[in-house]
């Protein structure tokens, strides 16, 4: 797979962003969450919530 659909924004030849940093933390998720607008931060947001409320109605009624 090319890097160009993980870094769109790297022009060809040009050295590619770190994914992690020293402390292990996924700096390719701050990119991205940074990408969006906040509307579409707010809905990716919800829809994680949405989920883990799924999840734990789903362990509740086991």
């Amino acid at each position: 797979m090319s890097d160009a659909l993980f870094f769109p924004m790297v022009a060809p030849g040009e050295r590619l962003p770190p994914v992690y940093n020293e402390d292990g933390v996924d700096l390719s998720l701050i990119r991205w969450m940074l990408s969006l607008t906040m509307e579409e931060r707010l809905l990716v947001l919800q829809d994680h919530i949405n989920t883990i409320n799924m999840i734990r109605d789903e362990i509740t009624i086991s």
